[in-house]
């Protein structure tokens, strides 16, 4: 199976969830590169398979410097411990307070 056609299964999977959609974008989109060619980023990005939201996604993810791009790169780091403690300590302090 191809990249393409691989992807047009997983946005039919993840069709109400974005954050499920970026998942699966992440495992093909890194630092160093994509898997991806522009033959197959043209091809879903007019495929109408995918929802309006994956097709314009698609074409920000491939797209060097933009937003979409950078948090789906982010989603491969490791996280900072001390960003996790602090995440951990507004929740907790936000759940006591109810």
């Amino acid at each position: 199976m191809e990249w393409a056609d691989y992807m047009v299964m997983a946005a039919n999977h993840s069709r109400n969830s974005a954050r499920h959609w970026f998942r699966y974008l992440r495992k093909y989109i890194d630092r160093c590169g994509t898997l991806f060619s522009k033959q197959d980023v043209e091809y879903l990005s007019c495929n109408e398979s995918l929802t309006p939201f994956q097709r314009v996604s698609i074409r920000a993810a491939f797209k060097e410097g933009s937003a979409t791009r950078r948090h789906i790169i982010s989603l491969n780091q490791r996280i900072v411990p001390s960003k996790l403690l602090l995440v951990r300590s507004k929740y907790e302090t936000h759940c006591e307070s109810k």
